[in-house]
């Protein structure tokens, strides 16, 4: 079995352009606020979630991570105070990571870099109705992985 040449260029090129633009993002973060892309996708998943805390196997499902990768993703958060765990205390066994207000404000002061980012490197480059094209198809992709 083999893809279409178009499927094959479009799976490509998604390869490339995606770890291109993390790449480009990750460093403009970094540069402007000393925090990786990983770091800020934690804290915006942290600061969406009700009560701005989640378990940690729902953090790890949001980052689309590991047990052990969300470990040192989690271990830099509190390490930088930008979050700190909890037991649940609904299930003890259970740990919660909590996004603290210093983590809260140091996401609001890296989101305008991010989002500048992403409009200069990512939707600058295409039309509205491509756009609506590409959301279309990655929401396709995505409900039938997760």
């Amino acid at each position: 079995m083999s893809l279409s040449r178009d499927h094959d260029a479009a799976w490509r090129g998604f390869l490339r352009s995606s770890a291109l633009l993390l790449r480009v993002l990750d460093a403009e973060l970094r540069a402007e606020h000393g925090m990786s892309h990983r770091t800020y996708d934690a804290l915006v998943q942290l600061s969406e979630a009700p009560e701005r805390r989640l378990h940690m196997k729902d953090l790890a499902a949001a980052l689309v991570h590991s047990a052990s990768g969300l470990t040192r993703i989690v271990d830099g958060l509190e390490s930088s105070g930008y979050a700190r765990r909890e037991p649940d205390p609904e299930n003890r066994r259970s740990t919660l990571v909590v996004l603290t207000d210093e983590g809260l404000a140091a996401l609001e002061r890296a989101w305008p870099t991010h989002v500048r980012g992403v409009q200069r490197h990512f939707a600058d480059r295409m039309s509205g109705e491509q756009a609506r094209v590409l959301a279309e198809v990655f929401r396709g992709i995505t409900a039938k992985l997760d």
